[in-house]
């Protein structure tokens, strides 16, 4: 990151315009769960790749790119084969740490590759809103509150909390939280 950006994103959390970015250490990083957006529909294709269907948020931005755009509401978005590996793995019971494992195995690549890749990429899932972060309760409690709001947890253990006991939420993941917890 250069130093001009570096400036301006600290300049934009001094003014309140945006928020830090959350400090969590490797390891907390390395315990978070990944699971898959329970709005988000998807299924497997002949090659046994993920195919997912990304629908639109509807808002006052949405009506106003409609106006002037012909966007569709829906496109389907088809992972790779190491994307399908990941997303199979997504299921709120594999760590971060534990996919990263399974992916140096299969791929034969070193930890660190893999580490920085794998993070990159659910950062990516997540900002589509593909997929959300379970954090282990343990890791919650060491969390000061600007890092929990920044990496969403109250707002993710509530749609977790609803998946559980089956209940149907018609709330939809705020679009300034960053599941990831990463700011670009």
């Amino acid at each position: 990151m250069s130093v001009i950006t570096y400036l301006w994103n600290k300049l934009l959390v001094m003014l309140r315009l945006r928020q830090p970015s959350p400090q969590i250490t490797r390891q907390q990083a390395l315990a978070i769960k990944p699971l898959h957006n329970p709005n988000l529909e998807w299924k497997y294709n002949e090659e046994g790749h993920v195919v997912a269907t990304l629908t639109r948020r509807k808002g006052l931005g949405s009506k106003f790119i409609d106006f002037f755009l012909a966007v569709p509401q829906q496109r389907s978005v088809i992972l790779d084969e190491v994307g399908s590996f990941v997303w199979k793995m997504c299921d709120g019971e594999h760590s971060v740490e534990q996919i990263s494992e399974a992916l140096s195995e299969k791929y034969v690549l070193t930890r660190r590759e893999v580490e920085v890749s794998l993070n990159e990429y659910l950062r990516m899932l997540a900002k589509r809103g593909m997929i959300l972060v379970a954090v282990p309760q343990e890791i919650v409690d060491q969390l000061d509150e600007p890092t929990k709001r920044a990496l969403g947890v109250t707002q993710i253990q509530k749609i977790i909390e609803q998946q559980t006991t089956g209940e149907d939420s018609d709330t939809e993941p705020d679009d300034d939280a960053d599941e990831s917890g990463n700011e670009d």
